[in-house]
């Protein structure tokens, strides 16, 4: 059974890549016959350093992509996962917590009839869209149950993206209660499978990280309405105050640490 893990890789490792001698090190421990074999970025480009094994999974994370040199670069990314050998599906990613940006649900619903929807017709039936991804909290439920509610069924995307962060202050077995609440919720609400792209705790302590990390990738990985997931995120630095130092997957020479590791399959 194909692994459902996706790696999220931040921009800056691109940057860094060529100054950076322990990232490019990681970047060679990756195999084709490991869990990894998918990416997003975030972003429209493909991250050149990784693999060519990689599937990569473009973003329309804002507005932005939507138009000029972001939109030729979305299209590009589309045609070249296209034209690779076999039947995989070509996954295209929209609206990055667009309750946040903001983005109106009726704003985004014209352009996902505009712009997005029209790309199956051009591409064809392996051309497969997630619903923007929004935060799991109240605001971003309504958002996304209001979006979804100004589409007609044959406009509806082909999965839900889902993001899923703990509280701060959870045990781990708090938030695998809640992070399975909050998934659950959504493939009943919504009626699709989920594409859970950004996961992770936030908790402080080690060990809980460590212990919802491992649970929640196993109960996911029984799921059979949870196509794919991604634990947040490689990167050398942490992102904000936000996330939590103990859920970091790389150090910040970019090695893996000790999650990282059993994340990419190396441990």
């Amino acid at each position: 059974m194909p692994s459902k893990r996706t790696l999220l890789w931040d921009y800056t490792l691109t940057r860094d890549f060529q100054n950076t001698p322990a990232l490019r090190d990681t970047v060679g421990t990756l195999s084709d016959n490991g869990p990894l074999t998918t990416v997003i970025n975030w972003n429209a480009w493909r991250p050149s350093e990784l693999p060519e094994f990689f599937r990569f999974q473009p973003m329309v994370r804002t507005p932005a992509q939507l138009e000029g040199g972001e939109w030729d670069l979305i299209n590009g990314s589309i045609n070249a996962e296209i034209q690779k050998p076999g039947d995989d599906e070509v996954i295209v990613f929209t609206f990055n917590e667009p309750e946040r940006i903001p983005l109106s649900p009726g704003d985004a619903a014209g352009l996902w009839r505009a712009r997005l929807f029209p790309l199956r017709n051009q591409y064809g039936s392996r051309l497969k869209l997630v619903s923007p991804s929004c935060a799991s909290d109240p605001a971003g439920n309504q958002w996304l149950e209001d979006f979804m509610g100004m589409l007609g069924d044959d406009e509806k995307p082909d999965y839900v993206g889902a993001h899923f962060y703990t509280s701060q202050d959870q045990s781990a077995e708090d938030g695998i209660a809640a992070a399975k609440d909050h998934l659950a919720f959504l493939c009943n609400k919504f009626g699709k499978a989920l594409i859970v792209s950004e996961i992770a705790s936030t908790s402080r302590d080690g060990g809980n990280v460590e212990r919802f990390s491992h649970e929640i990738v196993d109960w996911m990985d029984a799921q059979g309405w949870i196509h794919a997931y991604a634990l947040f995120a490689a990167m050398r630095e942490i992102a904000d105050g936000f996330v939590s130092p103990a859920a970091q997957l790389m150090d910040n020479e970019g090695r893996w640490t000790s999650l990282g590791r059993w994340w990419a399959g190396s441990s």
